[in-house]
């Protein structure tokens, strides 16, 4: 007989058996918000049962939802659940890393079983191994080249959670983040469907995915802002915009909700005064609830001062001018990620390396208000996309994170100190707030101690790429980041080391081999090539090697005799700013060293102190 049975089990009896994901629904689609909204929702029920000292066992449960399961197949065949199954094996990864694998024992064998010493994951995807694989062993620094659109979600979803999970919220309590973990593992309660067939299979899928449309946030903010319009002609009007705002903002959107992050970031940047502090059992406040309901938020904040105000018993002008002012800015926002240019070049360059969106967006609409002009608009939005910049890049440079969950109160209480400030007065107040990371995280003592490793390529190759176009613009060449980032049509651009891993070639300088690595990965010996031509180099001599770079970027021909010949606009640039460029015959470790603090002031001008624009 065809049954259908359905059982409540804990995460800890569900993935602890092996699945393959069915074909109907094979890709991992869950989205940044997804994440966010898991991880609140988690924390919030977990500090709601926590008490210091008390064994998880007493705690109460969670409710996940349901999967259905078809057990006739081998391994088991996710049929619907496989996006919170996957998202949850992410999470226990995470919290494996988090927890120094203290919580092995209880973790590892939800996310893999190893049968003569082969790791078998038990989200079995073939396409997947690679991804699952490096996440499990070097989640920091893994290149998603060759991976399918499904593990390029995945690892973006991990470092999603890196960065949002509040670890702020367990740092005051001994022994609160293991306790989290087996909260997980025991009191995260599935419904567990189970079908006998493929065919009923499918049935259930299909029943419960195609039973009406779920109204989304957006769509339950503007059902209450309509019914605070009393004109019906007034309502159609808004209503009709609305629908064709919504779809101008899923085209600027790839697999993100671009509505809810023009609401969230809206709200926030104007009308939040609150935030959740950090301290344990501490309760949502205005940014959190913001983050994830913002229609309730909305609908029950109408009457605080700072939205009142703004509505001023207008509802209608309200949407006219206030709503249209910042949906206009925000739509600036995500067209300046697209398109490299002037007015808002820091806005793109955030994208590649920055604060998550869902602090530098309501940052950079803080300071508007509907009376600023578009000049006026832009130079502020970019302003505050300079000051992220320089604060993100500073305290890379000194291997200091700054993870959403490390930063949030700082920079959502920064976002109530610029809220509506003039261009002169924004100006002054982040060059204050950019003073206190400088006087913390210099670039000279930084840019002289750092190195490239395993954890942080992607950062090397945005400062690489930075400090090259920077020049290369400098002495007339044109705005170049975008080609060094990208090279849309050629080949990508790569680290390039330029000393070869060859210790035997610099013992003259060199006891130990350790010595002779952390020197070659300093910053100063490194340059960007296009892929191909890096690896062509990599077993020759620095005095070999440092001809053929003639050719190559004005970076790396700097290190050549030939960029200094019949060049007036590069010898006379650097001159005006008092870069100490030269030529090199050879390249040891003193050069390095050189080479480093050149680095530094390089460093210096792009991402000012005062932040100013110098090209």
């Amino acid at each position: 007989m065809d049954t259908i049975n359905a059982k409540e089990f804990d995460l800890k009896t569900i993935l602890s058996n092996k699945y393959t994901v069915d074909y109907f629904q094979r890709e991992y689609k869950w989205e940044r918000k997804n994440i966010e909204e898991l991880i609140d929702d988690l924390r919030t029920a977990f500090f709601d049962n926590y008490k210091e000292g008390e064994a998880v066992s007493g705690y109460g449960t969670y409710f996940m939802g349901s999967v259905v399961i078809n057990e006739k197949s081998h391994p088991f065949s996710i049929i619907d659940g496989q996006q919170r199954i996957t998202s949850l094996t992410l999470l226990l990864m995470f919290l494996n890393q988090k927890t120094n694998r203290q919580l092995a024992s209880e973790l590892e064998p939800l996310i893999y079983s190893t049968m003569m010493m082969k790791k078998s994951f038990n989200i079995q995807v073939k396409e997947r191994e690679a991804c699952l694989k490096a996440l499990y062993e070097q989640p920091d620094s893994i290149c998603t080249d060759g991976f399918d659109e499904s593990s390029i979600r995945m690892v973006e979803r991990y470092r999603d959670i890196v960065d949002y999970f509040p670890m702020d919220a367990f740092s005051d309590h001994s022994g609160a983040l293991e306790c989290f973990a087996l909260w997980v593992v025991y009191k995260l309660i599935l419904v567990k469907i189970t079908a006998q067939t493929e065919k009923t299979a499918y049935t259930i899928f299909e029943t419960m995915n195609n039973r009406g449309c779920p109204l989304r946030n957006s769509d339950m903010l503007k059902g209450f802002i309509l019914s605070k319009i009393p004109s019906d002609e007034a309502r159609q009007e808004i209503n009709k915009a609305w629908k064709k705002d919504m779809l101008d903002l899923a085209d600027l959107g790839e697999n993100v909700d671009v509505d809810n992050q023009f609401f969230q970031a809206w709200l926030r940047s104007q009308y939040a005064v609150t935030i959740r502090q950090a301290k344990v059992g501490s309760e949502n406040q205005d940014f959190e609830n913001i983050g994830s309901r913002y229609h309730n938020w909305f609908k029950d904040n109408c009457e605080s001062p700072l939205l009142s105000s703004a509505i001023a018993g207008n509802m209608e002008q309200f949407m006219r001018k206030v709503y249209r002012f910042y949906l206009d800015k925000f739509l600036m926002l995500k067209r300046a990620e697209q398109k490299f240019e002037k007015p808002l070049q820091h806005v793109y360059y955030l994208q590649y390396w920055g604060v998550s969106p869902s602090l530098s967006y309501p940052l950079m609409l803080a300071p508007l208000v509907p009376d600023d002009s578009q000049a006026e608009a832009s130079a502020k939005m970019d302003l505050v996309a300079s000051f992220l910049d320089g604060f993100s890049v500073r305290r890379s440079i000194n291997f200091k994170l700054f993870s959403q969950s490390s930063i949030r109160y700082t920079m959502c209480t920064l976002v109530k100190s610029i809220r509506g400030k003039s261009l002169p007065e924004l100006r002054r107040i982040l060059v204050e707030e950019l003073a206190k990371t400088i006087r913390e995280f210099d670039f000279d003592e930084g840019v002289k101690k750092f190195y490239l490793h395993g954890q942080n390529g992607r950062f090397v190759r945005y400062f690489l790429c930075r400090l090259t176009a920077w020049l290369e613009e400098g002495v007339g060449m044109g705005a170049r980041f975008e080609h060094y980032r990208k090279n849309p049509g050629g080949k990508p651009y790569e680290i390039e080391h330029i000393w070869s891993d060859h210790f035997d070639w610099h013992r003259d300088e060199f006891e130990q081999k350790l010595d002779f690595s952390e020197c070659r990965n300093r910053i100063g010996d490194l340059i960007l090539l296009p892929r191909g031509t890096n690896q062509s180099y990599n077993d020759m001599r620095a005095a070999e090697k440092l001809p053929h770079y003639d050719g190559e970027n004005l970076l790396a021909r700097s290190l050549t005799a030939m960029a200094y010949q019949n060049n007036p606009n590069f010898t006379n640039f650097f001159k005006q700013h008092g870069l100490k460029f030269h030529a090199y015959v050879d390249y040891k470790k003193a050069d390095i060293a050189e080479r480093s603090a050149l680095y530094a002031e390089l460093a210096k001008k792009i991402w000012a102190a005062d932040l100013s624009e110098l090209i």
